[in-house]
């Protein structure tokens, strides 16, 4: 080090980075350490927690530094404030107390992040993860203009594959394969679904899903779009 001073570093290997720093008081050498990792327990409740670790350092100048674990929840906070998401991520599913729908929150906020950085194609994966919990329109409203098309085609067909498309995320899909030129895929796609959304479907959307609907009127070609509007405001 440039201060020519000892320093204590603790790494996280698997994440590749250095989770505690500590610079020892001017004169001082690390001269012996020792750590030790308690066993997971689990809780009255039955909830299994993670152990926790904890090591002394003793120093030439008979200092003796002691670190303890911080908990799950305020390592993730610590990673999230310095936007290392895949870390606390990973953090998050390494403690089997820590909740789904906590994890779930961590890839949005994933999500977001890399989106405002103009990584879209890395934030529709983080997206994917949030299926099932994020409403779709928010997602799809993002990714509704055409260089984004090709993403929005990803998150539509995963939506497809677990089953959670409703007619309206359908027709938007085959809507999606025509502006690719993929006329294919857009014929694949109204064959699997039992009938095309026509006026009085889209009708019933506008009632139970204002979002939905939206997001199908502006997926229409100008023409189309215009004739939506003006019959259901």
């Amino acid at each position: 080090l440039k201060s020519r001073r000892d320093a204590v570093d603790i790494y996280d290997a698997t994440n590749k980075l250095v989770a505690f720093h500590l610079l020892l008081s001017p004169g001082h050498t690390a001269v012996r350490a020792a750590g030790v990792t308690t066993s997971p327990t689990r809780s009255p409740d039955g909830t299994l927690r993670n152990g926790r670790a904890s090591a002394v350092v003793f120093t030439s100048g008979g200092s003796l530094v002691s670190l303890t674990e911080k908990k799950t929840a305020e390592k993730v906070h610590l990673l999230v404030q310095k936007n290392l998401f895949s870390a606390a991520i990973f953090v998050a599913y390494g403690d089997p107390s820590y909740e789904i729908e906590d994890i779930i929150s961590l890839y949005r906020k994933q999500a977001e992040y890399l989106y405002r950085k103009g990584d879209y194609s890395g934030a529709i994966e983080q997206y994917i993860h949030t299926i099932g919990s994020l409403e779709p329109s928010h997602v799809i409203f993002r990714y509704l203009d055409a260089p984004k098309i090709p993403l929005l085609v990803r998150y539509l067909e995963e939506l497809r594959s677990r089953d959670l498309t409703t007619p309206v995320h359908n027709e938007l899909l085959r809507t999606c394969y025509l502006k690719l030129n993929d006329p294919e895929s857009a014929e694949a796609i109204a064959a699997f679904t039992s009938r095309s959304m026509d006026t009085e479907s889209l009708s019933s959307v506008v009632t139970s899903s204002p979002k939905d609907a939206l997001a199908m009127i502006c997926s229409f070609e100008a023409p189309q779009a215009a004739e939506a509007l003006a019959t259901h405001g």
